[in-house]
């Protein structure tokens, strides 16, 4: 296979359940028209290189050996697992050239939008493609469980599947959207994911068998770390039954984003003065609320507004610190030719 082709996917919006796979709770998360695209190319040498229409070259791939190096990337253990499980070397090198509309580093699932799009693609060269199920399967092995990250699946299920979805134990559940529109909105602060991830998993997981009966002896914190994680859990059930059925009111869920995002803010510690200074602005701007999106502490935040006030809601979290704001809109999941 030597035809040039292009493998996407996008980014996403996590609604309700932020923070909480890596729990063991339902997640609910939509698939955004923002999306990373990668565009391959064959070479004639055997090799890989990958160059980003941001960022410049970003890696340089041997076919006929990758190093110890190489792998210590996701990309490029990806690459190498892959060529580990197949049945022999592609027939050409491969020039790989990355353009992504996906905020970069800032909690829309840009990383991983771009090693979905990245196995895809060469499970489009190697194995004559993969069905979504399985490229899910290997991007939350070779970007979360081979590197021992705190995240959980939402990432990978959500840039994989698209669409809107309740993600937790067995098959996606799809739902429906709500009235009116979400803008998302770049903070252009730097955040550090790992960390944060670490953080808020390391100090819930041990307290999650009380979630709902909290055991005598324990601290306040230890309380209030409970007691947020329960308004969140039950938020998220509370909008997986009601997002099951069509008639979804955007008003009533733009309040309980709000809800969430207090938790996150003030139980996790997520926010930062400008992403709160984004969403009081787009609220004064006629948005029915918000939250922040991804892992905190930098970042995006999204609102969902009525549709007649988007223009006046990007201006104004723009006005308040954004260094973009773009409407958002439902899309489909990774894509590559068969």
């Amino acid at each position: 296979m030597t035809a040039p082709f292009t493998s996407s996917a996008p980014g996403r919006l996590c609604l309700f359940g932020e923070h909480q796979d890596y729990l063991g709770l339902p997640v609910i998360a939509v698939a955004m028209n923002r999306r990373c695209a990668l565009t391959f190319e064959p070479l004639l040498e055997m090799e890989v290189k990958v160059h980003s229409a941001a960022l410049g070259d970003l890696a340089h791939y041997s076919l006929l050996g990758m190093t110890a190096e190489d792998r210590t990337s996701a990309m490029g253990h990806a690459l190498s697992a892959m060529l580990d499980t197949a049945e022999g070397l592609p027939h050409s090198g491969w020039k790989v050239t990355i353009a992504s509309e996906v905020p970069i580093r800032a909690g829309c699932s840009s990383s991983t939008a771009l090693l979905t799009a990245w196995i895809a693609g060469w499970g489009h060269i190697l194995h004559g493609g993969l069905d979504t199920r399985e490229v899910v399967r290997r991007c939350h092995q070779y970007e979360v469980l081979d590197f021992n990250g705190a995240g959980g699946n939402m990432d990978q299920f959500a840039c994989g599947h698209g669409g809107l979805h309740r993600f937790g134990s067995g098959a996606p559940q799809k739902l429906h959207l709500p009235d009116g529109t979400f803008v998302l909105a770049d903070s252009g602060a730097p955040k550090d994911t790992q960390g944060h991830l670490r953080r808020c998993r390391d100090g819930r997981i041990p307290l999650m068998p009380h979630i709902d009966a909290p055991k005598p002896g324990m601290t306040t914190d230890e309380v209030q770390l409970l007691e947020g994680t329960r308004i969140n859990r039950d938020l998220e059930i509370k909008w997986a039954a009601l997002m099951a059925t069509e008639g979804v009111d955007g008003a009533a869920m733009g309040a309980d984003l709000t809800r969430h995002h207090a938790v996150l803010r003030d139980t996790l510690g997520l926010s930062t003065p400008r992403i709160e200074a984004m969403l009081d602005a787009a609220g004064a701007a006629g948005a029915w609320g918000g939250k922040i999106n991804g892992s905190g502490g930098g970042g995006c935040a999204f609102a969902l507004c009525p549709d007649n006030r988007v223009n006046e809601v990007v201006n104004a979290m723009t006005a308040a610190g954004a260094v973009g704001a773009w409407p958002v809109h439902m899309d489909k999941g990774v894509t590559c030719p068969l």
